[in-house]
Parts: C-alpha cells; structure tokens; sequence
C-alpha cells in the first residue's frame, strides 16, 4: 500500500500500491449521468471516487469504508455497465446481512436502472417464494439478496449461478455475525471461479480477511476512515446506559452486534466476576481473568480464548497484562479507565497486524465528556449509538435464526424432509395456542443457543474441520432474576444469588484489583 493521504473529504485513505486515477461522474455513460442527476447526486463520494476506478478495471478489491458514505452506489455503478441485457441469466450477484439492508441495496439498483432492459431481483428469507421464483425465471441479471435464501433457491433449481461474472459482498463483518459462513461456502462451489469478487466492510477484522483469501484472488485492498494512524483500523463507538442498568445494556449490544469475539474490560475484579456469572446466567460463553487467578486456571482460559472456543473474556486491566490475541474483532469497555492512556491500551487489543475492530465503551451521562475528551486528545472520532430497541433485537435475533433453519433445511436429504413432515401438525397447533406457543419458542431459543450464541467462526478455511462451521458449547445457568434489584444482589461463581456488599469503602480490605486501576 501507499502511504496515507488524506482525501478530499477529510478521511485517511491507504490505496493499493499502483493507485488508478480518480473516477468522475463524467466518466459515465450519457444516460446514467442523466439518471444520476435526477437523483441529485452531483459529485461522487471518497469511496465512489476511489473504489470505482478498481471495479471498472475488473480488479478484486476489499474496500473498507463507514456505513452511509457510498458505499452501495460504488459498487452498482460499475455492474450496471456490465450487464448485457439480452443474456437473461444471473450475471452479478449482491449479498448483504439482512433483508433491511438486501431492501435498501436493492431501492438504489432500481433507481440507477429505471428505464433500461436490465431485470434485478431482490432475494432473501422468511417470506415466500412465488414472487422472487418469477422475478427469477423471467430472467433477472442483477440479484441482491441474503446467502441462506440465495442457496435454497440454488438448492431448489430455480436459481443457477454458474455463469456468474461479478460478486459483492456488502458489509462483510456484518454478514459473518449473522451467522451465514456455511451458506456462504456452500454458494461458492455454485460459482464459476473465473469472476470478480469485491468485498465492502466497514471494518476487516481476522474473519473476514479469511473470508477474502477464499473467495478473492489477490484482492486489492482500499481504506478510507478517519482519525489518528494508530487508532484508524478501529472503530470507536459509544452508548450511554445508566450505572445499574449496564449489564442489560451490554446484553442488548451483544445480542444485536453478535461479535465474533471480545474483551470485556472492567475497573475492579469485583465487576469482572458479577459480569462473568450474569452472562453465564443469560447462556452466553464468558469467562473473568483477574489476577488472583490460579496460574493454571488462567492458562486454560487463555487457551479457550486463543483457540476461539472461548468468545467473551472479562478482564481487568492488571489481568490482561501480556495477553496478545490477534484475531479479536471487538473490546468492550464496560467501565471508562480512570487514566485516559488506559483507553488506548484497552482499545489495542483488538485490530492488531493492520487489521480493524471495533472499540465499544458503556458510559453514564456524567462520563460522555470524558471519553470525548480522549478521542479529542488522541485525535480519533468516536460515534454516540443508541442501544437497540426491542424489535431491533427481536428483528436480528428471527434473522439470525432464519439463517440458521434454512441451512438446516438445505442440508436435508429427502428422508430427512419426509421425516420432518410428520411434526407439521404439530407446528401448527403450537402456533394457535398462547400456551402452546411457549414451546415452541422454548425449542426456537434451544436451537439458537446451540448454533448462534456460541462460536460463530471455525478459524482458517484453508483447514476447515468439517463442512460447515461447528459452534462451540455455551454454558446454561439459571436465569437472571430481574424482578430483583441490581442493587441488592450479586450473582456469585457459583451462579447463585449472594447479598452485595458496597462496591466500594466498609471495613473490608481490598485487593489491588478491587479499586479503580491505572
């Protein structure tokens, strides 16, 4: 790569080491020029105008760029001037995370090939298959849709991709966290392998850098993001949640974001342990390291972490001492440091090597100035984000599941298909009963403990196990009671309930790791 330069908009931008010129609307056929000023676009993004030259010039490039800055449009344009509209075949194929995004993707392709031959298709699960297996036999060119759905249609004969010139990949992190790798290596034995390839992610942690050596050929590599050089892989966010409410607010980001692994770092040992215990309680794989652990049981849990058996590590600052995991995609602050340098030291643990990762801090109202004030000081931009909601949630979570069912299904002989039959009946008066519905949501949450809320990356593919991706197991506890105050309970190792004692003074003596760390 070249040295960073700084781009027209401001960003920090590392090129490939033979860069091309700069791409300009004019550059575009008469008729998209027309089509793109009646959208009211009047010049191109730093990542239209960086990335499109490599797509023209049929190079396969992994292009790392922020949500919202253009991304969708660098990578349309180009296919668009690909497509020869008599061949009534899948000619290029788009794959994005979630059908919000698949929906969106798919609102700008009609609107950049409004009035020309060319047919799209917009392909993904959970609803039902008449009007994509038409949109398809008609002989749709560009498909934007989700693996899982994309391969049944594979699967089902009515989708063929052997004569595939052109594939994307949007949000590739994303679309890993979801949990579609099998799909995604299944479809590649669909493809011819002479094609292009372009990957878009907003950040390229160890997993989707394996994803790009399997399925690209010598990939380019383009960076725009912001910030200072020695923070710029990361992407730094942040969410405000109130002192006793944090532990939920942590499940929410972990239940939403589904990162592939992670350093939790808390303040004291104390908070290390309750947060170790709550996650086990929720079903989700964590460990605490702090530094009265045995030797030998820290050695176990370093070696579940490095092997990626392991997922979620909490950690205080004085534990995580000397550990050095290069394939961690996120850190989690769960406290602000009492030391502003610590925020770095924390923050780089993750994207190590030139790889990105994501840096996520939960702070009180009372702090936001604080970590502002780092960022300001280090010369990096951190983003406010508001916890998901809800149906956010419950909207991931039914995908991901989705996900998971359909690869299930597609696995399926025709044994196993008749075999399932046979509960139909059953299916369906579970879901008329209030009662009933329970049980089915019981057996739903089982399969989605098992396969999702557990390891969702089976390290190199270039050495795959098995065929699809084994999850590791996660630990089931009790459930939380949340009908207690936070306040008035901590959840010991052993999973049961214990009184608190204050978090801080009383008569106690407190270990090194019980006060605020440096």
């Amino acid at each position: 790569m070249t040295d960073q330069a700084p781009t027209q908009d401001g960003d920090v931008l590392f090129e490939p080491a033979n860069p091309l010129p700069d791409f300009s609307f004019e550059h575009l056929p008469e008729d998209m020029q027309q089509r793109i000023a009646a959208l009211g676009w009047t010049e191109p993004t730093s990542v239209q105008r960086k990335a499109i030259p490599y797509l023209l010039a049929r190079r396969d490039i992994i292009v790392q760029a922020r949500t919202g800055s253009g991304k969708t449009a660098a990578y349309l344009l180009p296919i668009i001037q690909t497509i020869v509209p008599e061949n009534l075949w899948c000619q290029a194929l788009i794959l994005a995370p979630t059908r919000e995004l698949a929906r969106q993707v798919h609102v700008v392709l009609e609107q950049l090939t409004a009035g020309t031959n060319i047919r799209t298709a917009i392909i993904y699960g959970g609803v039902r298959y008449g009007g994509q297996v038409k949109d398809l036999k008609d002989g749709a060119q560009i498909i934007v849709g989700t693996p899982g759905r994309i391969l049944d249609h594979v699967f089902r004969g009515t989708l063929t991709l052997m004569q595939l010139q052109t594939l994307v990949f949007d949000e590739a992190d994303e679309m890993l966290s979801m949990g579609f790798y099998p799909s995604m290596r299944k479809l590649k034995r669909q493809m011819p392998e002479k094609r292009n390839t372009y990957m878009f992610s907003a950040t390229i942690p160890h997993h989707v850098e394996q994803l790009a050596h399997e399925f690209m050929r010598r990939p380019d590599r383009l960076s725009l993001s912001k910030g200072n050089q020695s923070v710029s892989e990361l992407e730094h966010r942040y969410y405000l949640a109130q002192s006793l409410q944090k532990d939920r607010a942590l499940i929410r980001i972990l239940e939403y974001e589904n990162p592939e692994s992670a350093i939790i770092f808390t303040n004291t040992k104390r908070n290390a342990e309750y947060l170790s215990a709550f996650l086990k309680n929720y079903g989700i794989d964590a460990q605490h390291l702090t530094g009265d652990l045995p030797q030998g049981k820290r050695d176990k849990v370093m070696e579940r972490l490095r092997s990626g058996e392991l997922r979620f590590l909490i950690a205080t600052d004085v534990a995580a001492r000397g550990i050095d995991i290069s394939d961690l995609s996120y850190v989690i602050l769960y406290d602000i440091p009492e030391h502003v340098e610590v925020y770095v030291h924390r923050s780089g643990r993750t994207a190590r090597a030139g790889k990105t990762g994501t840096a996520v801090t939960l702070c009180e109202k009372i702090e936001e100035s604080k970590l502002l004030g780092i960022a300001k000081r280090y010369g990096f931009v951190v983003d406010k984000f508001e916890l998901p909601t809800d149906d956010e949630i419950q909207q991931r979570l039914t995908e991901r599941l989705i996900v998971r069912l359909e690869d299930q299904l597609n696995d399926m002989g025709m044994m196993d298909r008749e075999r399932v039959r046979r509960f139909l009946p059953i299916a369906e008066q579970l879901g008329t009963d209030d009662e009933m519905r329970m049980l089915l949501a019981m057996m739903l949450d089982e399969s989605y403990q098992s396969g999702l809320a557990s390891r969702l990356y089976d390290g190199p593919v270039s050495t795959p196990k098995s065929e699809h991706a084994k999850p590791a197991k996660t630990e089931h506890g009790k459930k939380t009671d949340h009908a207690v105050a936070d306040e008035e309970v901590e959840i010991g190792e052993d999973g049961e309930k214990k009184k608190k004692k204050r978090r801080r003074g009383g008569k106690k003596k407190k270990s090194a790791e019980d006060s605020p760390e440096a």
